[in-house]
């Protein structure tokens, strides 16, 4: 049983168990939404926010005085496993997680961001658990060899379509937070929304981006064939194994090819996102315009969502260095479609991490409408117990702005990889505010 209470910030006290702000997460001083009260530093940094609301559970910490505390029916809520989302009352702002002593995660969705670019991210973070769903099942079936469930991956691809054109920096980041079980299905889910955005960057319509959509669901289904044990190598691929996996285009082309439903480009696709504009690459060895406009475009998706996704055998390189070198290997991609890239995901992805002027760290939470190379980030250190400290969102392209850019996190990424889950999650999962490595 939980009960939360909604009172005023300036009625926190020490020993009471912070459930979060009425607030969007991205204007509040804290990256956990449930910890309980007990640092001095924290009660004045909750009281300086200028934030009016916030909630306290009164079971698992102290309440605040009954003539003071806002207690009308919609602002305490006794929640247990079997509540639902439809039966409680809403809160302003975000989801709340309840878990129990067992350690079965129950949870109760409360609240949408007031923030649009907030809620869209809650929005994704729905569409991408379905999208796995799909995806696992459109594995399955190509292993079984069936024919492949095309109402369902073009559903997929519609709400993936419709989630960029709505506001395509929220699906972009949180499809890259895959954890490495999951790979090979969200790298699927991940190309698709990818080139998706990247066509509404390069001018295509709307019925052009879906079909790219669909061809970057679809380009490496081919891997259903390879076996698991090569497929999930926790270490480096020996020439043998690496000729094995090569052969996916072939094998995924083959298969589609059987369902009169799939389109050519779609397949053209699955055979061919291995080449290159120098024709270095595989299996045909393919240059420049002999690469059909789609299979390029998907080239540079595949590549840039697999380096930057962390796997078995290594960590996800920082997206914002990853930019860069992706931007310098000549004659891999088609230089048109690797510009529109970087002007899709921004100079400064969302996920990458920068060291600051200040001497902070910044992680990048959205894109600015104004200049590339000055997004919003969240400002940060950390202190002695790994907790971060003195953090607030800055938008960088504001002439008043309190911080800037000194450099990009280079080292500092390995370390404090998986950071940016922190922010696009309303409801961690942990209460620890350190970094995960």
């Amino acid at each position: 049983m939980s009960r939360l209470k909604k009172i005023k910030v300036e009625q926190l006290e020490l020993g009471m168990y912070f459930c979060g702000f009425e607030a969007s997460w991205m204007d509040h001083p804290f990256w956990r939404n449930r910890f309980l009260l007990k640092d001095v530093a924290h009660l004045q940094q909750a009281k300086a926010s200028g934030i009016t609301h916030c909630w306290i559970d009164i079971d698992q910490g102290k309440d605040a005085p009954e003539e003071t505390a806002e207690d009308d029916a919609d602002d305490v809520l006794e929640g247990a496993a079997e509540s639902s989302a439809e039966e409680a009352p809403a809160l302003p702002v975000q989801a709340i997680t309840e878990e129990d002593k067992d350690a079965e995660a129950v949870t109760v969705t409360i609240a949408t961001a007031a923030d649009p670019f907030f809620a869209e991210v809650e929005q994704a973070r729905v569409l991408c658990e379905s999208a796995k769903d799909t995806a696992k099942a459109m594995f399955s079936d190509v292993r079984l060899g069936r024919v492949l469930d095309m109402d369902s991956c073009l559903h997929l691809v519609d709400q993936i379509t419709a989630s960029i054109l709505r506001d395509s920096s929220a699906l972009t980041s949180i499809v890259r937070l895959k954890i490495a079980d999951d790979y090979t299905y969200m790298h699927s889910v991940a190309v698709c929304t990818l080139m998706v955005a990247l066509g509404r960057t390069l001018g295509m319509d709307e019925a052009a981006c879906k079909e790219a959509g669909l061809a970057g669901l679809l380009h490496d289904v081919g891997k259903a064939f390879i076996p698991v044990e090569i497929l999930h190598k926790p270490g480096s691929l020996t020439p043998t194994e690496y000729d094995v996996v090569k052969r996916h285009t072939v094998l995924g082309h083959d298969h589609l090819v059987k369902n009169a439903n799939i389109p050519d480009y779609a397949t053209d696709v699955c055979m061919h996102h291995h080449e290159k504009v120098d024709g270095t690459g595989y299996p045909h060895g393919l240059s420049g315009a002999g690469i059909s406009f789609l299979a390029r475009m998907t080239a540079v998706c595949d590549v840039y969502d697999a380096v930057t996704s962390e796997r078995p055998y290594k960590k996800g390189w920082d997206p914002a260095e990853t930019l860069t070198r992706m931007s310098t290997w000549t004659g891999h991609f088609d230089k048109t479609i690797m510009s529109a890239f970087v002007k899709t995901l921004g100079i400064y992805p969302i996920g990458s991490l920068l060291k600051m002027e200040s001497g902070r760290l910044g992680l990048v939470i959205r894109q600015s409408t104004v200049v590339l190379t000055k997004p919003v980030v969240k400002a940060f250190r950390y202190n002695t117990e790994g907790e971060i400290i003195d953090s607030e969102v800055i938008d960088l392209s504001d002439p008043n702005a309190t911080d800037s850019i000194r450099q990009r996190g280079g080292e500092e990424w390995l370390k404090y990889n998986g950071l940016d889950r922190m922010w696009t999650q309303p409801t961690p999962s942990s209460s620890s505010s350190s970094s995960s490595s």
